[in-house]
């Protein structure tokens, strides 16, 4: 059997230290914590949302405020995680699959007229309507005084899918699951902390 060198130990951290900027700006966005989504970036960082061109920190104040005031609940997830690291730079792309419950009235902002128009959609049927998105992240990511952060983010589209809501909380197996997700210090995710 092979040894294992030294280089492929510090890539094996580099890789894990990158994973972990990755998925942590997921928990960032879902329960929108600001502070957890600027430290994702490096100051100078740069993420191209389609929705936002600009400064990384400028984004992080944008998107928190924005994804609480057009979704009542996300839910984002990376997997099939490619990365190419040389150094203190790291190229990757994850695939991204993001769950929304649109805001009853923000559903023209996101969905637009066509979808409205389809589902015949008037102000009685304003319900739980879902954004499914998927798509990846293109980034690069830099080491700089030891740490990784995001320089670089682009958002790729693939496909999305828009459907009226199915959800149901308070019936059957769904009732007992009375734990749920929170956008705020009563997460379990922040009650578990020691």
């Amino acid at each position: 059997m092979d040894a294992v060198t030294d280089a492929e130990v510090r890539e094996l951290i580099a890789r894990q230290k990158c994973y972990d900027v990755l998925t942590r700006y997921c928990r960032a966005l879902d329960r929108c914590d600001v502070e957890l989504m600027k430290s994702v970036y490096h100051e100078d960082g740069f993420d191209d949302h389609g929705i936002f061109q600009g400064n990384a920190q400028e984004f992080a104040e944008y998107i928190i405020r924005e994804i609480q005031e057009w979704f009542e609940v996300t839910t984002h997830a990376i997997c099939n995680v490619h990365m190419e690291i040389d150094g203190d730079v790291a190229c990757t792309e994850s695939y991204l699959l993001a769950y929304h419950i649109v805001r009853p009235d923000r559903m023209d902002d996101i969905f637009g007229s066509t979808y409205m128009q389809q589902f015949n959609i008037g102000p009685a049927q304003r319900g739980r309507h879902l954004y499914i998105f998927g798509g990846r992240y293109v980034d690069r990511l830099e080491r700089r005084d030891g740490e990784w952060r995001i320089a670089r983010r682009q958002v790729v589209m693939d496909w999305n899918e828009n459907v009226p809501s199915t959800m149901i909380l308070d019936e059957g197996i769904n009732a007992s699951l009375t734990l749920r997700g929170s956008r705020t210090p009563r997460d379990a995710v922040f009650l578990n902390r020691p």
